[in-house]
């Protein structure tokens, strides 16, 4: 009875959103690397991609930082400016 050729994807259940994209990029380039535990020729070139995707990451946090901290800044600029407001309004009245 012949090998299952899928058997070593049995073994290793987890499949990442970046293999998926392997596997779409280059199928055979994916089966080499995870079945047949073939190591990349592009070393180089793949940690430069880690290291800009993850530059990208960090400036994506900071970006949602700030936008957080100016929405807190003018809900408490817009709560000031209603007290102040209200508090006008009841010495003329």
């Amino acid at each position: 009875m012949p090998s299952d050729p899928a058997a070593p994807l049995a073994r290793q259940q987890r499949l990442t959103a970046s293999e998926v994209g392997r596997y779409t990029y280059c199928a055979r380039a994916w089966w080499l690397q995870r079945v047949k535990g073939e190591a990349p020729r592009n070393r180089a070139a793949l940690e430069r991609g880690t290291r800009r995707h993850q530059a990208h990451a960090d400036l994506t946090r900071q970006a949602n930082r700030a936008v957080w901290w100016v929405r807190y800044l003018a809900l408490a600029a817009l709560i000031l400016a209603a007290c102040l407001a209200l508090s006008w309004i009841a010495r003329m009245g």
